[in-house]
């Protein structure tokens, strides 16, 4: 056999391995049904060191729900009912209807997240009415969920210092906090931003926070002198690329990072930007004073790739990375530009894609179209977390056989939130 030869049966193979079922342009995934019909999600997806998957649903004005899945039963049960639990129903009042931060994990097991309100609810109630809402652990193996503390505002993002034991979030109006888990104490170090808050933050080996605030800016929380200061280093962006609603140019995200993942054995971070085509980039931050950037390649749907177009969609928050493979995985928007309207990823007609980036041979896959096993459209996604053993669960938009089943309709096709299964070769 020649050295070509070989070469092209490796090349195969590495490319097997990332691609899983992939037939056609097709990408197959398991789909699970949750038993309830929450319409909307953002990023609350996390599977854990268990096995188990958590997912955090909304429903923008009534209760955010908490579920887990069990890859052994293949079923997701409802645990709580967040209003519920906060005692905020039958008030009145605004209520803890969404979960917008991934929940995080602690060495011993315990999940975490904290609710947010967002402004969302009948407009016929104050939206001051909410009274807030509180750092939230999940113990699994007594299935009880604990109020930790009072944190006004909730959280946007998200992270765990396992080490030192501190969860860090940063709050609706643009608050960063630190919460000791053993102390129980919340600790408010200011604002990190004004407007658009970041979605996503991480912690590095050392204890330290990062985060993200325009203009494609970065900011940092210092553990050894318990402050926050932003950094001169700037994330890459294509300023020329249209703002992320041309109705209201003020409020955009396109400069900020979307999503952005710890790698604890490389000790670098990789992120994709709002904007500027989904930009998948590595951010070592012990390289020099501020860290390093470095950009890796687009991970925007396939169609925008080889054009000259300027309405890409703004990135998503299904973003997920395996550490063991270093393979990172995306579900990019599809959807077309609106220049008269707010338009989101959820409630658009064009069927997602599933891309993958492997690091170490520095390729960007299409994995394909993705479809469940009985040929039914995935739409919309907004979560993605990568299991300890590789399987990559996603949770979006997806047809459902049943209309009764459905929570909406795009194009006619009755559709619902689902968890999406996809197991790599």
């Amino acid at each position: 056999m020649t050295k070509s030869a070989v070469l092209s049966i490796v090349f195969l193979i590495l490319n097997m391995a990332v691609s899983g079922q992939k037939s056609s342009g097709v990408c197959v995934v398991d789909s699970k049904a949750y038993p309830g019909k929450d319409p909307s999600m953002w990023d609350a997806l996390f599977a854990a060191s268990d096995g188990k998957v958590y997912t955090g649903l909304c429903t923008e004005g009534a209760s955010a729900h908490f579920y887990v899945y069990d890859p052994v039963a293949q079923k997701n049960t409802l645990l709580f009912g967040i209003a519920e639990f906060e005692r905020e129903t039958g008030k009145g009042i605004r209520t803890s209807g969404k979960i917008h931060n991934k929940p995080v994990e602690d060495n011993d097991g315990n999940i975490y997240f904290v609710p947010i309100a967002n402004g969302a609810g009948p407009r016929n109630i104050d939206y001051t009415s909410w009274s807030g809402t509180s750092w939230i652990r999940y113990d699994p193996k007594k299935g009880r969920l604990d109020n930790l503390g009072s944190i006004e505002e909730g959280c946007y993002p998200l992270t765990i210092d396992k080490k030192k034991r501190c969860l860090y979030g940063v709050g609706f109006t643009g608050y960063f906090y630190q919460f000791d888990l053993d102390k129980r104490i919340t600790k408010n170090f200011g604002r990190v931003s004004n407007w658009d808050i970041g979605r996503s933050i991480f912690c590095d080996d050392e204890g330290n926070v990062y985060g993200t605030f325009p203009t494609a800016r970065i900011w940092k929380y210092d553990i050894k002198t318990d402050k926050v200061i932003d950094l001169s280093i700037r994330l890459p962006y294509d300023a020329t690329i249209y703002p992320t609603e041309l109705l209201n140019p003020m409020i955009d995200r396109t400069n900020d990072w979307r999503a952005v993942e710890w790698d604890p054995m490389d000790k670098v971070a990789y992120g994709i930007t709002c904007g500027s085509g989904s930009l998948l980039f590595r951010y070592d931050p012990h390289d020099g004073p501020d860290g390093k950037i470095t950009p890796l390649v687009k991970m925007c749907d396939s169609r925008f790739l080889k054009t000259d177009r300027k309405d890409i969609p703004f990135s998503t928050l299904a973003f997920a990375f395996d550490n063991k493979k270093k393979i990172v995985y995306f579900v990019p928007s599809a959807r077309d530009y609106a220049l008269d309207e707010s338009a989101e990823t959820y409630g658009r007609g064009r069927p997602s894609h599933l891309i993958a980036y492997d690091i170490q041979h520095e390729k960007r896959i299409d994995l394909g179209e993705l479809r469940t096993a009985d040929g039914r459209k995935v739409f919309g996604c907004e979560a993605a977390s990568v299991s300890p053993d590789g399987t990559l669960y996603i949770c979006g938009q997806a047809e459902v056989a049943e209309p009764k089943n459905a929570t909406s309709h795009i194009g006619g096709i009755p559709v619902a939130l689902q968890l999406l299964i996809y197991k790599p070769l």
